[in-house]
């Protein structure tokens, strides 16, 4: 004797409901230019106030908590805590970073040490 639902189940399986937690892993970009470097960062989802950034001569560190789980919206399993430490070199100085936030990008802009700029030369003609 055929058991059809065990046949029906198997080509239609009933889909339980699935939970699961989606991490977004923080990255970050660097534009250098002669004079600065801009670092640009996703703090999509976070409130700007809860936003830490500490400047140090060579590195920044950046942390960010996920605060309240809103389970009706979808988007808020692409937030994710940010806790980035960059290494800025030797050539710019962390201390004197400018931070601000267009369009959920946090944009941290350092300048280059006035020793490590380049220095433009003219040749003459002789």
């Amino acid at each position: 004797m055929i058991d059809y639902s065990k046949l029906f189940e198997e080509f239609f399986p009933i889909e339980q409901p699935k939970t699961r937690t989606t991490y977004v892993q923080n990255k970050f970009a660097v534009d250098i230019k002669d004079e600065s470097a801009t670092l640009a960062l996703s703090v999509l989802g976070h409130d700007p106030k809860d936003i830490e950034i500490n400047c140090f001569e060579d590195k920044i560190e950046i942390k960010a908590k996920k605060i309240g789980e809103d389970k009706e919206n979808p988007f808020n399993q692409l937030v994710s805590d940010i806790e980035e430490r960059i290494n800025v070199g030797k050539n710019f100085d962390g201390r004197k970073a400018k931070a601000e936030i267009k369009h959920g990008i946090l944009l941290i802009t350092i300048e280059r040490k006035e020793e490590s700029k380049p220095k433009k030369l003219t040749p003459k003609l002789g």
